[in-house]
């Protein structure tokens, strides 16, 4: 067994420890879709003035954030490189 493991689960036995680390592994899902809900809840918070077909998922030093690219484009530039992100802070060519 790993050292760091919790005194309850080392002391355990063997087929005991394989249910209580599925339990352990259960738990983080929770908690990892209980974030991701709480994200696509904040929508209706943070832009409730914005369209949802100009709203994108991008991350800022790892973490997920809506960018309205329409009316936050100077937030544009905080965002972590993608090729969309990319793309949107390439120049617009005007047209006559």
């Amino acid at each position: 067994m790993v050292k760091n493991t919790p005194f309850l689960i080392r002391n355990l036995p063997k087929e005991r420890r394989i249910v209580v680390r599925e339990e352990f592994a259960y738990v983080d899902e929770i908690i990892t879709l209980k974030k991701e809900l709480h994200f696509y809840q904040s929508l209706f918070k943070t832009h409730y003035n914005s369209a949802v077909f100009n709203l994108s998922v991008k991350t800022i030093n790892g973490e997920k954030v809506w960018v309205d690219r329409i009316n936050e484009h100077l937030k544009i530039h905080l965002l972590d490189k993608d090729e969309e992100v990319e793309e949107w802070l390439k120049p617009v060519k005007f047209e006559r």
